[in-house]
């Protein structure tokens, strides 16, 4: 029971230390886990730390974004939530940990793993085989609930959420996975080709994600039921709520708060001096809109400025083997978030424009 208890207090070391540092930091691992566990710590905290990379690629244009604080918060019992936006944390985060396990498992990195052969020589479809070198989804698997899971250590409806979240990004890197294959025959025919499962490209992961939580279900729950803690008539109301759920599906107890405004408590730190888009190459719909989204809808202005970018141009090869550049100086315009009444205070040289109304 000591052991189990140092085991979860240092896996929670290292997930802090991933978001306050962006760097792996597993020294209080290494003094108290098992020699198994000792194996996989680094790979966990990548994974973990690939999770909120990915968190905050997909939430980059939208008022919460994916701020270094939400997954302490979401994870810990200092400010326990169980928001739309912490179900995505636990999913992405635990799909992060399981994807980095699997494949640092196929790269032969652990002696104890090594690739998904269980369906080869089976027949597969017309004309393919399994065979090669499978990515094992399920050794990821299993050792990520050892450490995500273990981080909660509750038991009450918030913990069930949690840890229904944490499954439904590991069910993801399941469902995004790839069939590679290799052609076999006389004279490049590819009579029969040998095919194995791998993963996806981990931002594939995070879209698949997204739209899991844009499609996100909320639990609507007996508050009074609820409050009960840990009691048969709190689980009850837990399991009800639960019935209806798919495995797959990510779910929420309480409705987001107003990301407009900045709450340090919560660590939200609003959308006043974010960057928004208003043009530009490739851009998407959800994109262009961002300035009408985290400015006037936040009751701010957005702000022109005009920033001065050095950067290496009409470059030359020389032999041998040298490459040569300029530096090349560039006015770039951005868009930022800005109170209304900080007009008259701005520097003169900055130019300002409001199109955050035009669609």
């Amino acid at each position: 029971m000591k052991r189990s208890t140092f085991l979860i207090l240092s896996i929670t070391a290292v997930y802090s230390s991933v978001l306050q540092t962006a760097a792996w930091s597993v020294n209080n691992f290494l003094m108290t886990g098992p020699k198994a566990y000792l194996t996989y710590s680094s790979s966990v905290a990548a994974g973990a730390h690939s999770g909120m990379e990915e968190c905050k690629f997909q939430f980059g244009w939208e008022r919460w974004n994916c701020p270094e604080s939400a997954l302490q918060l979401s994870t810990h019992n200092r400010l326990r939530s169980a928001t739309r936006e912490t179900s995505f944390v636990h999913a992405i985060s635990s799909a992060g940990v399981m994807y980095t396990l699997t494949r640092n498992c196929s790269l032969g990195d652990f002696e104890s793993c090594g690739c998904d052969d269980s369906r080869n020589g089976r027949v597969g479809g017309r004309g393919w085989v399994w065979g090669g070198c499978s990515d094992n989804v399920d050794f990821g698997e299993r050792i990520s609930k050892l450490f995500v899971d273990a981080l909660e250590t509750g038991h009450d409806t918030r913990a069930l959420i949690n840890l229904h979240n944490n499954e439904v990004g590991r069910l993801a890197v399941k469902a995004t996975m790839k069939r590679a294959c290799k052609c076999h025959g006389v004279s490049g025919s590819c009579s029969i080709q040998t095919c194995w499962l791998q993963l996806a490209e981990f931002r594939e992961i995070g879209n698949y994600l997204k739209i899991k939580y844009d499609q996100a279900h909320k639990l609507e729950m007996d508050k009074r039921r609820v409050r009960a803690g840990n009691s048969a008539d709190s689980r009850g109301a837990t399991a009800e709520a639960f019935h209806h759920v798919h495995a797959t599906e990510l779910v929420f107890l309480e409705d987001s708060p107003d990301y407009c405004t900045r709450n340090a408590s919560l660590g939200h730190h609003g959308t006043e001096g974010r960057e928004c888009l208003q043009s530009g190459r490739n851009l998407s719909q959800w994109e262009k809109r961002s300035c009408r989204r985290l400015c006037t809808e936040c009751g701010l202005r957005v702000e022109e400025r005009r920033t001065e970018v050095v950067a290496s141009c009409n470059c030359k090869f020389h032999w041998c083997c040298t490459v040569r550049c300029e530096q090349c100086r560039q006015l770039v315009a951005k868009h930022f978030c800005t109170r209304r009444d900080a007009a008259a205070a701005a520097p003169n040289h900055i130019r300002r424009r409001n199109k955050g109304h035009k669609r």
